[in-house]
């Protein structure tokens, strides 16, 4: 009995290698393409599998990228996530995210109104920012009035927003601490 257990964890763990593999593939292609116009045998030959194999996995190349988006989603929410309250982590952690993909955010925004699937993923990602936002910022928005804690909700999520990032880094040419610092000055 105790092979058969092996067996079967070694093939569930293989699955999930496979799995990882296309969604890494899908992700790493949606970034190079800047569309989601790549083919499932781009996708297989990047992952090493076959088109097959994607289709077992997700049904579908509109499934694929359903489940390799919020796969990232969950990526960038936990890469995000620092204690409430934490202000400074908080501001780091958001600065090393833009460091990494703030460049294709903002390419996506610009892409938005062409690709229904991207406009949802902007949405999912302004959801996400203003849930970071009541999160790390929580404890000093709660004894404010219900205006102002609106106001400050308002400003912080504009000034940890992506195009805030974007303004310091590439227009002004600010580096990546002196960006960092920029922002952190702001919050408090």
């Amino acid at each position: 009995m105790p092979a058969r257990a092996y067996t079967q964890t070694k093939r569930a763990d293989a699955t999930e290698r496979t799995r990882r593999a296309i969604l890494d593939a899908a992700q790493h292609l949606f970034r190079e393409e800047r569309e989601l116009d790549f083919s499932l045998e781009q996708v297989a030959g990047r992952a090493g599998c076959s088109t097959r194999s994607i289709i077992r996995h997700f049904g579908s190349r509109q499934g694929l990228i359903e489940a390799a988006l919020a796969d990232a989603a969950a990526a960038v929410a936990d890469e995000r996530r620092v204690k409430p309250g934490d202000v400074e982590g908080a501001i780091r952690a958001l600065v090393d995210h833009y460091e990494l993909l703030g460049d294709d955010v903002i390419r996506w925004l610009g892409s938005a109104e062409h690709y229904p699937v991207v406009q949802r993923v902007v949405e999912t990602g302004t959801r996400m920012h203003l849930e970071w936002v009541d999160e790390v910022f929580g404890p000093d928005l709660g004894p404010l009035t219900a205006a102002s804690r609106r106001r400050r909700r308002a400003v912080l999520a504009s000034i940890t927003d992506v195009h805030f990032w974007n303004l310091l880094r590439r227009r002004e040419g600010l580096g990546r601490g002196a960006t960092e610092q920029a922002i952190l000055d702001l919050v408090r």
